[in-house]
């Protein structure tokens, strides 16, 4: 009878010993639970299995397979799932080459459209989307709205500053009235701003730099512009007076990009918005944004051509080499590569958009024709058609106007066969007594008194030979 008793001590034990827990299900055998294991029937399947980002698997079981950073945002609007710094919705921190928030830009952040000059672009002010290139200026305000660099008491351009902001440009609006310009006799205007009006060009040196207003200084009011100075670029000022753009170094007609041109570099005349792309030399020739771009065969706009037949914008169908040219809108239309302010072909551009043609409908006219003088038409454009010498007064009022040196008011040098005052008074009667000097053909003997002279009346024996005749006796 042990059997019974040796039952109950077992089941004695057991109760003792308390419930025994049943084993998990693990049905694809990894070693984890059901509970735990996001797809028990994939041993493959666990959490401490590698995952493998972007396969539509959750290995890990970490609940997504589209979020590698773990920054809650997934790939699709994450911009870079490597980075748990990097999401929709993060601050950004400017300028600093990552675009933390994900909405394209690390130096645009004002959201104009227009990359900040600290990070390399056009926009002067990136925390202001009212200010940049193509936000129309409000002069005299002290804020410089379209980002071209020049002085907001500037308007004209020409550089010199409103008088009304403390300059000495007394017409603000006419690039053609400055201090650096000289004055034209007869269109009763004060071009050189000092005040006067069709007076004639001075010779005096009254900034002590060398040169006067005759002898072409185009700013007798400072020392450091004169035609003997050497050009400052990009400051504005014309001080060697050659009347060329202070913004376009290399000459190639285009101002630089920096200063609202579209010359992408401006030390080169080979570079530029009107060069043609070398696509073996890693330089953007052309400005366009990209370097030895091949021209395609594809006409992608449906306009005729392609890049290879000669299309300068393959986005557009409007530009192609049979396009209409619409002048002075800063587009190519036809895709001749020709300057879109050069109507004419004359190679110059108008002067209405930064140019010196003064006649953009005539080919010619312009700088480098040569000047047919009092036709009524300046062809080379100087200002100039009725003052061919130069120094300030036209032809109605210039006793020779082949002569910079003869003109009213100026001093007279005697001798020199040259009427420099234009009085009609001949240049070998210097003191004026109507008889030339005998040094110069005349029969004046002391042409610096007119009390020596042929028809003076001898004063006998006083030492002096009034008449001339040889003799103090008769």
């Amino acid at each position: 009878m042990r059997t019974p008793v040796l039952t109950l001590l077992a089941l004695f034990s057991l109760g003792c010993l308390g419930k025994v827990d049943v084993l998990p299900e693990d049905a694809d055998g990894d070693g984890y639970a059901a509970s735990v294991d996001c797809d028990d029937g994939d041993s493959e399947v666990h959490p401490d299995a590698e995952e493998v980002w972007y396969d539509g698997v959750d290995q890990d079981c970490v609940g997504d397979d589209n979020d590698q950073d773990g920054d809650g945002s997934l790939l699709a609007v994450d911009c870079d799932d490597a980075d748990a710094e990097v999401f929709p919705g993060a601050e950004e921190v400017w300028y600093d080459g990552v675009d933390q928030d994900c909405d394209g830009t690390d130096v645009d952040q004002d959201g104009d459209g227009y990359d900040a000059m600290e990070a390399g672009g056009l926009d002067c002010d990136d925390l202001n989307a009212e200010i940049h290139p193509d936000t129309a200026e409000i002069w005299y305000d002290g804020v410089d709205q379209d980002c071209d660099q020049r002085s907001d008491q500037d308007q004209d351009g020409d550089g010199y500053e409103a008088a009304t902001g403390g300059g000495n440009d007394c017409n603000d609006t006419d690039a053609e009235v400055s201090p650096g310009d000289r004055e034209l006799i007869g269109d009763a205007i004060d071009n050189d701003c000092d005040g006067l009006t069709d007076e004639g060009p001075s010779d005096e040196d009254v900034d002590g730099d060398g040169y006067s207003e005759a002898g072409g200084d185009c700013d007798e009011t400072n020392a450091a512009v004169s035609p003997g100075a050497t050009e400052v670029w990009y400051d504005g000022l014309d001080q060697d007076c050659d009347g060329w753009s202070d913004y376009d170094f290399d000459h190639d007609g285009a101002n630089a990009d920096t200063y609202g041109g579209d010359d992408c570099d401006d030390t080169s005349d080979a570079v530029g918005p009107s060069a043609i792309e070398d696509t073996t030399n890693s330089v953007d020739d052309d400005c366009d944004g990209e370097v030895d771009e091949a021209l395609s065969t594809a006409d992608f706009d449906g306009d005729g051509f392609s890049e290879v037949a000669g299309d300068c914008d393959d986005s557009d169908a409007a530009l192609n080499p049979r396009a209409v040219e619409a002048w002075y809108d800063g587009i190519d239309q036809d895709c001749d590569g020709a300057s879109d302010f050069d109507a004419d072909g004359d190679g110059a551009d108008a002067t209405d958009w930064g140019g010196a043609d003064c006649n953009d409908a005539d080919a010619g006219i312009g700088p480098g024709s040569a000047e047919v003088w009092y036709d009524g038409v300046d062809q080379d454009c100087d200002g100039r058609d009725d003052d061919q010498d130069g120094d300030g007064w036209l032809v109605a009022g210039d006793c020779d106007d082949e002569e910079a040196s003869a003109y009213p008011g100026n001093s007279e040098t005697w001798y020199d066969g040259i009427d420099g005052n234009c009085d009609g008074g001949s240049d070998y009667d210097a003191d004026g007594d109507g008889a030339d000097s005998d040094a110069y053909g005349g029969d004046d003997c002391d042409d610096t008194t007119r009390l020596v002279g042929p028809e003076m009346t001898e004063i006998v024996l006083d030492g002096v030979d009034q008449n001339c005749d040889g003799s103090d006796l008769t």
